[in-house]
């Protein structure tokens, strides 16, 4: 046990860097999402400036639907830090590839919104068109990943299209009101 010394309490004060933080209840929102896939992986994405893939963090990919929208997207938060490193759409368009020299990874772009480090909190995060890797375990994982997307992926070609029938029908409607 620690001995104690006499007349060595501490008077030193800390005050927090940072104030006016709230606590954000985010238990409504979880209940609106569901994961249909889960699987831990390596995320990588491609840099034009280096001409190499850098490691973008290594956790569970997950691809979620949102109960209000109806589309699927794909997160991977890190995983001892739980930052953000992938947020995105399933790609409607394109196609996984496999990556060359690996039967357990592959490759595709999308539209990431995860944002980088350097964002302003607050601030809507823009869009940036990745070429992103994504390795698994084993190519019975990599090949079960591919699957899913492809199956998501077809729902998200569903849901865009009958998206975009429904703005085609309310632009009619518009145009028939102006011409009344």
């Amino acid at each position: 046990m620690a001995e104690q010394v006499k007349g060595a309490d501490s008077t030193a004060e800390f005050t927090p860097l940072v104030t006016g933080l709230k606590e954000v209840d985010t238990s409504e929102v979880a209940k609106k999402i569901t994961t249909k896939y889960e699987q831990r992986c390596l995320l990588y994405f491609f840099s034009k400036e280096k001409t190499e893939w850098i490691t973008r963090g290594k956790g569970n990919i997950k691809i979620q639907k949102h109960e209000d929208a109806p589309f699927y997207q794909m997160v991977l938060y890190e995983e001892k830090t739980f930052k953000l490193r992938l947020c995105a759409m399933v790609p409607t368009k394109g196609e996984l590839q496999a990556n060359e020299g690996s039967d357990r990874s592959w490759t595709f772009a999308c539209t990431d919104y995860s944002g980088k480090d350097e964002d302003e909190p607050g601030e809507e995060k823009k869009g940036v068109l990745q070429s992103c890797a994504i390795k698994f375990k084993n190519s019975e994982i990599a090949n079960k990943f591919k699957a899913e997307f492809e199956k998501y992926q077809e729902e998200n070609l569903k849901a865009a299209s009958a998206k975009k029938g429904t703005e085609e029908a309310k632009k009619e409607e518009t145009e028939e009101a102006k011409k009344e």
